[in-house]
């Protein structure tokens, strides 16, 4: 079994994001670890892309020793509210 080594640990409810050092790292070995604690409950791997990876409700881009973040907005977005005005009911 693979050692994490971990820079950094954050979970959010059911979200939980690992920085750690792709070097001395296996992520699948540390996927099957993770699927293995629980029967029924399976995690999913989700890689940065063009370094940019999303997190909840939040897109985390990675540059050289720094991190910024941005709003993460799905692209069914319509970003309409309905007015308090309107006839709509509250519920």
């Amino acid at each position: 079994m693979s050692v994490i080594k971990q820079k950094e640990y954050f979970r959010y409810v059911e979200d939980i994001l690992l920085v750690y050092n792709e070097n001395s790292t296996e992520t699948e070995e540390i996927l099957e670890s993770f699927n293995n604690i629980t029967p029924g409950l399976n995690f999913a791997l989700e890689r940065e892309q063009s370094n940019k990876l999303k997190f909840t409700d939040l897109t985390i881009k990675k540059a050289t020793n720094k991190w910024s973040f941005d709003i993460y907005r799905k692209p069914t977005t319509s970003d309409s509210i309905i007015p308090n005005d309107s006839c709509h009911p509250l519920e």
